[in-house]
């Protein structure tokens, strides 16, 4: 799992926040372990993001709901 500290209760849509925030191990330690990038949207118009963690880029796009980064499902093709 991965947080972050910016956001809110509920899902952060495109643009409502920073295009870069730090990613954070929990919601209780502050400290950054990456960055994330917004990278679009969905067609629901929340903002999806790219993950890099730890020196490596996370597999995948990412919401954010709750302070916390959730995997979008993959495409099916």
């Amino acid at each position: 799992m991965y947080f972050t500290n910016v956001g809110g209760l509920g899902r952060v849509r495109y643009h409502q926040i920073p295009r870069s925030v730090a990613v954070l191990k929990s919601l209780h330690d502050g400290t950054p372990i990456g960055m994330a990038s917004e990278i679009g949207r969905t067609d629901d118009g929340l903002a999806a993001w790219s993950l890099h963690v730890d020196d490596a880029d996370v597999p995948g796009r990412w919401i954010i709901i709750d302070r916390q980064f959730v995997a979008m499902p993959t495409d099916p093709d």
